[in-house]
């Protein structure tokens, strides 16, 4: 449920929804870097690499 969650965020976040608040990308990696778990496939690991991408895009 937590990467889920950090996948809505992110998805949030792009869209550049206001119910975030303070939640950042950093907020977003952290969350879906704790729920990581077993990644078989690597599509969890993309998804790290895809919000650091966007966070260093929007600076």
């Amino acid at each position: 449920m937590r990467f889920a969650a950090s996948v809505a965020a992110f998805g949030q976040k792009l869209r550049g929804d206001g119910t975030l608040g303070d939640f950042g990308y950093d907020d977003i990696l952290a969350l879906a870097a704790s729920a990581r778990g077993k990644d078989a496939f690597g599509y969890r690991g993309e998804f790290l690499t895809l919000v650091r991408l966007a966070q260093s895009l929007s600076r």
